[in-house]
């Protein structure tokens, strides 16, 4: 498990260093290729509570998105996802990093997501979402309506496309 991790890691970091400019591809055998459902996983908040994909709340619309508390382009999402979030309350956010609790909990903090109804962040412990996904780089970005996979940002989503395919499905 520990090489599992370590492996993840070094792969996101070298992918942040090196990729940012190439085109992203998805890894051929990643699992949600194949399978169109919200991955399962548990992921443990910043608040100890613990949620899985069972017990989230219910929204239209899931957004997964995987990152690291200090990406510069995951720190562009969150500020992008305030700055629209009134276009954007039928949105579940389930922020999910490899990170520790307390680098987690100050990305929280600088974005103000604690307290907000429509947005979970946290670790997934048992690494679900990232086995799920096979992220290249971070920020990692799913979109799922109704619990069926819509579209994946593998190098972060685009606010403007997904507002607009929130506002017309």
């Amino acid at each position: 498990m520990k090489k599992i991790i370590l492996c993840l890691f070094t792969m996101v970091i070298i992918a942040q260093a090196s990729a940012q400019s190439l085109d992203v591809k998805p890894d051929p055998n990643a699992p949600y290729l194949k399978d169109k459902n919200l991955p399962t996983f548990t992921l443990n908040l910043i608040d100890g509570r613990e949620v899985t994909n069972k017990t989230i709340p219910k929204f239209k619309y899931t957004c997964i998105i995987f990152f690291s508390p200090d990406c510069s382009h995951c720190e562009t999402e969150a500020a992008t996802i305030n700055k629209y979030k009134d276009k954007l309350t039928n949105v579940l956010f389930i922020w999910d990093s490899y990170r520790d609790m307390i680098a987690i909990q100050a990305f929280a903090d600088k974005f103000n997501f604690v307290g907000r109804p429509n947005i979970l962040i946290g670790r997934d412990p048992s690494y679900m979402i990232p086995t799920f996904f096979r992220p290249k780089m971070t920020p990692f970005v799913a979109l799922y309506k109704n619990n069926q996979l819509v579209k994946v940002y593998e190098k972060g989503a685009d606010i403007f496309d997904l507002i607009k395919i929130i506002e017309s499905k």
